[in-house]
Parts: C-alpha cells; structure tokens; sequence
C-alpha cells in the first residue's frame, strides 16, 4: 500500500505569551563546624527561577561579593575570622603521611588568606564541599555541582555548605580518598589515594536548617538552641529532630 507523504503547514502565530519561569524555594547555609567557628551564613530562604544555579542561589543568600566561584564550583567564601581550631589534625596527618601538610610542594601549595576561607588553607585537601538534602548527588547518581540548575533540586531543598580538611571524612561523609605520597614534580600522588572513612556518624541536619530558616524569632530559645545544634560537628540524629521539632 503506497504511503502518501503530506506536507504540513504550520501556522506562524505572533504574540503568544511564554510560560512564565517556575519560581523555586531553597534554604542555603554556610558553616565552618570542623574549625569550631560560628556559621559564616545562619540558614536563609532563597526564591529564584528555576533556571538558577546552586551557585546563583548562594551568592544570594551569602552575598555576591563574599563568594569566589567558577562555575562549578566555590574556592572560597569571605571570613575575616580564619583563626584554627581543629580536633583531626593527627587522624589526617597518620592517614596521609603527613604528606598534605607538606609546606616544601611548590605544586601543591598550603595557603593562608585572611579576608577568606579559602581551599587548600590549612593542609593542602581542605575545601568547601555542599550537599542537597544530605546528599552530594542526585537518585541517578548525578553528582551536584554549583552549576547545577535548580530544576534539578526538589523544591525547599537544603544547600548545606561546609568547610572539610579531609574530603568530608571529618564531616561524616563517606567516599574520601586521600593521597599518602607526593611526586618528584612536587604534586600529590594521587595514584597513591587511600580510602578514608568516616570520622563519625553523621547526622541529618535537612530538616532543622529548612525550619530554622522559616522560624521568625531568630532570638527566641527554640532558635538559638537549633543554632547551637546546627554548630556541633557531632550530633546525634535524636539531637537534631528534638531541635527541629521544637521550632
């Protein structure tokens, strides 16, 4: 049976409006719990187009000017007070070595900024690292990245920024890898990595840092006491949902 071919017209049609973007809500926060610091940012509601970023929606609730970021990823956040204080210094200089506190590297340097928290401050694999609803990547294993459109992110998805000195083994995180040598070229022997494991049970802080943002006396106790839990590196997951609940 021959089949006929047709030619379609379609009609140019001028005017018809565009959807308009989706509005989506996250709540960003940015700590430093591993240097025993106050947070650098209490968590904030932040509302934008879906087509944002996650590193459009921290530099709006941070503050442009106190984000250094590429696109996919964030190198440092403004804090004048860079003052250490750190429990896993010898966890991590046993576990490497001692290789990533190596001054003598030319290639892989150890930095000091006192206007930032920067990467690479303190030993030579510290840095900012983030997760969405406690997690570093989505159902599908898609890692998120700061170049990640918020149309990717449920919405009131919790961006939680935190400084690690070891890949987030000392924030609870699984998955660190850490170099126990160094090259003749003066770089780290990443062929050399170890897995690291965690350094503690980490808790689910998802749900109180959302709440936290939303609660409108940021002076009452059940805020100030969520505060204090959200500051402590160990918390048990108890802890944090009486917290939480309280708000």
């Amino acid at each position: 049976v021959p089949v006929m071919a047709l030619s379609v017209v379609i009609p140019s049609f001028v005017g018809i409006a565009q959807a308009d973007p989706v509005t989506k809500t996250v709540y960003v926060d940015v700590e430093k719990n591993v240097l025993h610091g106050n947070l650098l940012k209490e968590p904030v509601k932040v509302e934008l187009s879906d087509t944002s970023t996650i590193l459009d929606a921290t530099k709006q609730a941070y503050g442009a000017s106190g984000v250094d970021a590429s696109a996919g990823y964030i190198a440092a956040f403004a804090d004048t007070n860079t003052a250490f204080t750190y429990d896993y210094e010898e966890d991590i200089r046993d576990a490497t070595n001692d290789v990533v506190y190596r001054t003598d590297l030319d290639n892989q340097p150890i930095v000091s900024d006192s206007n930032w928290l920067r990467e690479t401050e303190y030993n030579g694999i510290s840095g900012w690292m983030f997760t969405v609803n406690n997690a570093v990547a989505d159902g599908s294993y898609n890692y998120y990245t700061a170049a990640t459109p918020l149309s990717a992110l449920p919405d009131g998805a919790v961006i939680r920024w935190e400084f690690s000195e070891a890949f987030g083994a000392d924030l609870g995180m699984t998955g660190a890898y850490v170099p126990i040598e160094a090259t003749a070229t003066e770089y780290y022997n990443w062929n050399t990595a170890v897995p690291f494991a965690p350094l503690f049970t980490r808790a689910d802080k998802t749900i109180l840092i959302s709440k936290m943002a939303d609660h409108a006396n940021k002076t009452d106790t059940a805020y100030t006491n969520a505060l204090n839990e959200l500051k402590t590196l160990i918390s048990t997951q108890s802890n944090v949902n009486t917290k939480a609940a309280a708000l």
